[in-house]
This record gives C-alpha cells, structure tokens and sequence, in this order.
C-alpha cells in the first residue's frame, strides 16, 4: 500500500482547499453550493481559526483533505470535533488513503486533548456509510440536523426584539 504525507495545512494552501472542496461539492453533486471565496476560506481558517485543514499529499501532489472543528458537548462536557470534509480524489479511492486520513485525524485530536468525533455522511453515499461503518463507526441515531441560513438569522433576531 502506497503511503500518504499527511501535514496540517498553511494560508498559502488556500487556493488548493478551495480546489480540493470544488471536488467534493462535485463528487456529492452539489456544485453550485460552493458559494464561498478563497478570501472567507482564509479569514475563517487562518485569522479565525474555527478549523483544521489537514491535506495528504502523494508524491508531492495533494490528492485528499480533511477540514475538521472543535464541538463541545455540554452533558459529558468533554471537547470533540466535528469532521466535516473527508475527501479522496475519485480515481485513487480503494487505495487506503481515506484509512489514512482518518487515522491521521484520529491521531491529531487526540494529541489535541479531544475526546471523540462525529460526523455526517449523505444518505445516498452508501460507500461513505460502509467505509466508516467497516472502522467501527457508530450509526447515531435519533437527531434530525437543521440549519439556519444567514437570511433566517436576520429574522429571528427581529422576533426577540
């Protein structure tokens, strides 16, 4: 198996993150959801630092990523992080990378002092929901996740006036 270089990602890696999540909205068929800039990528990761971003590189070439950010869970109070971009270029899936990816991102939370991680899959990416559940992941249950947009933010600041 061919292995990965796996490092954290910089502010002049902006450009490729951008590219690397147009290849993501492409692959989940949703393109035209990419509504953001490298500029907002760079001041929310690098100035705000709300995530991590790390990317894997084979043979000197980027071909995954994972942008992943701190949640914390009031009940156990314990910090956990939320993975929300696990992406492999397409034409190396079946490779082992996305294994080291996780693995990877499993490793470096831990070192950060988190305690578990979660995520999402789409419901019709079955080979997502396989892959995940064949490293022990657990299916939870009983959430319906929801969303505001920033539209919708506006408003219910009217509503408490």
């Amino acid at each position: 198996m061919e292995s990965l270089s796996v490092r954290r990602a910089t502010r002049a890696d902006v450009p490729l993150i951008f590219q690397l999540i147009k290849g993501l909205a492409a692959y989940e068929r949703r393109p035209q959801d990419v509504t953001g800039s490298e500029d907002a990528l760079a001041y929310w990761l690098f100035e705000r630092r709300v995530g991590v971003v790390l990317i894997g590189e084979l043979e000197g070439r980027a071909v995954a990523y994972a942008l992943y950010y701190p949640v914390f869970g009031s009940f156990a109070a314990e910090g956990r992080v939320h993975l929300e971009d696990l992406f492999v270029l397409p034409e190396l899936r079946g490779k082992g990378f996305g294994l080291q990816m996780l693995s990877r991102i499993a490793s470096e939370i831990l070192s950060e002092g988190y305690t578990g991680m979660e995520w999402s899959a789409l419901s019709w990416n079955t080979s997502a929901i396989q892959f995940y559940s064949r490293q022990g992941a657990t299916l939870d249950t009983g959430r319906t996740y929801m969303s505001f947009t920033h539209a919708q933010l506006q408003a219910l600041c009217l509503l408490g006036t």
